[in-house]
């Protein structure tokens, strides 16, 4: 999975996602009261003129196709934090969704040396996480966060900083290192 700029050939793929019904539910509704126009017109000028406040990207797989997009926006770039939001499109969600989360992370952490990243979803939202994986990652829950398709959502808030995915590796190393310890374990058992 790689992360590269968004650019106006981009435009209109993010559109057709915009538009797409999951996306509607699960993020925001705002492409349903603009017109393809006023939506292109919306990107070109986040691409041209408003880098300092938000940034669109988009997500690749290993034959550069495009899976999906992610966008960053509340950056403070003294603080070294930013709101992450992401889309896969609907052909991709079940093999690159959560590639693409790890691709983006990565690179705001690598390439923006951002901190902190601040992660939303809105609670009815399990197409990454089940509903207790939310709950258990949220350290806020906003009530009437979110309208969208007719109805106000509940967001989830929680945040992951570089100390946070540097224990996570750790955790995890020490895991695969103990499940390797105990197979080593049984097969000199059985010499």
């Amino acid at each position: 999975m790689t992360v590269r700029h968004f650019t106006e050939a981009d435009i209109p793929v993010r559109t057709e996602l915009l538009r797409e019904n999951k996306y509607q539910t699960n993020l925001n509704d705002f492409a349903m009261s603009a017109d393809d126009r006023a939506l292109a017109e919306g990107m070109a000028r986040t691409i041209s003129e408003q880098h300092d406040t938000k940034r669109l990207f988009t997500m690749c797989g290993s034959k550069g196709q495009v899976v999906g997009f992610s966008w960053i926006t509340s950056i403070d770039w003294r603080s070294q934090a930013c709101e992450l939001s992401f889309a896969v499109l609907p052909r991709y969600r079940s093999g690159f969704g959560f590639k693409a989360v790890e691709a983006a992370h990565e690179y705001l952490r690598e390439q923006l040396h951002m901190d902190v990243i601040i992660n939303q979803v809105l609670s009815h939202n399990t197409m990454m996480l089940s509903a207790d994986e939310l709950e258990a990652n949220a350290q806020i829950r906003a009530e009437y966060d979110s309208y969208t398709v007719g109805q106000w959502r509940t967001a989830c808030y929680w945040t992951v900083t570089r100390d946070d995915v540097r224990n996570r590796k750790l955790r995890e190393q020490a895991r695969r290192q103990e499940i390797a310890d105990r197979v080593r374990a049984g097969v000199q058992g059985l010499s």
